[in-house]
């Protein structure tokens, strides 16, 4: 299975939901039991689509759920 399906994006948003904080895609891969190539497309779309964003600590990248805009 190396397809990025809407069910794992929701699982990656989620899971993102739960944790409340910033974490890396290896994170969530591990956490979800999935393949990490898998999960950086999956990231890459959910980016693209606004429901999640990008953000970096001293050269690592995390991703995160982004903040509510007021």
């Amino acid at each position: 299975m190396s397809e990025v399906t809407e069910e794992i994006k929701q699982k990656i948003v989620d899971y993102l939901k739960k944790v409340g904080r910033s974490v890396t895609s290896r994170d969530v891969a591990k956490a979800l039991k999935l393949e990490k190539k898998i999960v950086d497309k999956a990231v890459a779309e959910l980016v693209n689509e606004g429901k999640i964003e990008y953000v970096s600590f001293g050269g690592e990248t995390r991703i995160k759920i982004p903040e509510a805009s007021e």
